[in-house]
């Protein structure tokens, strides 16, 4: 530690201070800047359109009250951003990041303190052997340090902490889409059993006419009894049909209320969707495995972790270099109580580490190794990204043509079964026949259900995968239909 210690009037040092403080005003920035990067709620940074749903609520905007009224999806996904307990902790994490800035800007400024104390004594002066006996000593001052260079290691520390709230908001907004997509998906199970409900009383009000039909054909002495029979048994599964579809809509309602952070139990209804998706025109695999690439925020926090990594191996080599520091104290000391004999001191200190048993050669190796393998994980995540979009992107394909297949099903089943209805109030088909339509009917109306839920989720997750949406808003989906 190399010192030295100039003497000079009491101006001097004060220009000395002011001319730090204006030097530390080069580096300041407002703690208004600095919480500019931070969310300012859980459920902030949250951007992207709902499929077939208005945008998102602003974040002035209240949840409307959930009794008496049909809560559409975004209104969903909003009640559940603010009541996950993800979200808060991305939050949390996110503000974490944001103090981590605030310190490493610490760095830039100068330190200033106030030291006092009193002491007794019993000293021997080194010309002397003999004693003055024990005295009491008074002191107090004001220091200023201030670091001026430091290999640029608290350059490092800041674009590292930078990287690391970048990183941090990034993966809350991960956190959020994870959080929306749980919603969208939960709210379109609960709109495919509302439908598969309606399409069991369909069966039950459809399977009384065939019981009404066959006891008046019983009757008439045109067939068996076995025929009551025979369309009472199916009235009876469809019964039972119905049960089941009225408890699978009671259990995906308590789901949906779990994913927006409600009790299950909670009393709500959610808004339909138009019955034909609207299926727009997906641009090139290869431009959406692009945009995944920009827009996903898991992505876009791996690379602002590798910008971390780095900044640790730049911190670890400017250790290399020396520090400079300056240093000013004033102050008062004496041996009566209040203190009165002036006295200050201006210095300036290099510190320059020689050796530090590889201390500093081992941190640098670390942080090349934790920097390699930053860039290791940003690559695999980046390929498993790739493939979750190609994984998504045939599904939706799938999922649009199976819609188009179930609609000619839909279609054949239900003019096979009015035919032969017709053809058994004629004589002309047996109740066997009419079994079987029915069953067929019923079965092609399951699977139309059940591609629509594929086509919704499967738009859930491509709009997932690549970060942002493709779909038009309800109004032009159900203007679509109506044509």
């Amino acid at each position: 530690m190399l010192c030295y210690y100039i003497h000079a009037p009491n101006c001097a040092l004060i220009a000395l201070v002011i001319s730090l403080g204006l030097i530390s005003g080069c580096a300041f920035t407002s703690s208004k800047h600095l919480l500019g990067g931070v969310p300012p709620s859980s459920s902030s940074l949250y951007a992207p359109r709902s499929p077939l749903s208005e945008p998102i609520l602003s974040q002035n905007e209240q949840a409307p009250p959930l009794i008496g009224h049909k809560l559409t999806l975004a209104q969903c996904i909003k009640i559940a951003l603010e009541r996950d307990p993800e979200t808060r902790e991305s939050w949390q994490r996110s503000r974490s990041a944001a103090a981590g800035v605030g310190q490493a800007r610490s760095a830039y400024f100068p330190s200033a303190d106030f030291t006092t104390g009193a002491n007794r004594a019993d000293t021997v002066p080194l010309n002397s052997q003999q004693e003055t006996g024990a005295t009491n000593t008074y002191d107090a001052g004001f220091g200023i340090r201030y670091l001026l260079f430091d290999g640029w290691a608290r350059s490092a520390g800041l674009k590292g902490a930078e990287a690391e709230l970048l990183g941090a908001n990034f993966q809350h907004n991960a956190t959020l889409l994870d959080v929306a997509l749980k919603v969208e998906e939960a709210y379109y199970r609960l709109l495919a059993a509302k439908q598969l409900e309606r399409v069991a009383e369909q069966t039950v009000r459809q399977t009384q006419y065939h019981v009404d039909v066959a006891r008046a054909r019983h009757q008439s002495g045109l067939v068996a009894r076995s025929d009551v029979l025979k369309v009472a048994t199916e009235k009876a599964d469809a019964d039972l049909l119905q049960v089941r579809a009225r408890s699978q809509v009671r259990i995906a309602r308590g789901q949906l209320a779990n994913a927006m952070g409600l009790k299950p139990s909670q009393s709500f209804e959610v808004m339909e969707l138009p019955q034909n998706p609207h299926q727009q025109e997906l641009a090139d695999i290869k431009r959406l495995m692009a945009d995944a690439a920009f827009n996903r925020p898991g992505l876009r926090a791996a690379l602002a972790k590798v910008e971390s990594a780095r900044a640790n191996v730049e911190a670890g080599q400017a250790r290399y270099w020396p520090k400079i520091a300056l240093n000013a104290d004033y102050g008062w000391r004496d041996r009566v109580f209040v203190p009165d004999r002036d006295e200050w001191s201006l210095g300036l200190g290099i510190t320059w580490p020689l050796f530090d048993g590889l201390n500093r050669e081992y941190t640098i190796r670390r942080a090349k190794s934790d920097l390699a393998r930053s860039v290791a994980e940003h690559e695999q995540l980046l390929r498993g990204i790739e493939l979750e979009v190609w994984t998504a992107y045939a599904r939706l394909i799938e999922a649009g043509q199976a819609i188009e297949a179930a609609r000619t099903l839909v279609a054949s089943a239900e003019d096979s079964a009015r035919v032969t209805e017709g053809e058994y109030k004629n004589g002309a088909a047996s109740i066997i026949e009419i079994t079987d339509a029915q069953t067929a009917r019923t079965t092609a109306n399951v699977r139309m259900v059940q591609v629509r839920l594929d086509w919704y989720t499967a738009m859930d997750r491509l709009e997932r995968a690549v970060g942002q949406t493709f779909v038009q808003a309800p109004r032009d989906a159900a203007n679509e239909g109506e044509h």
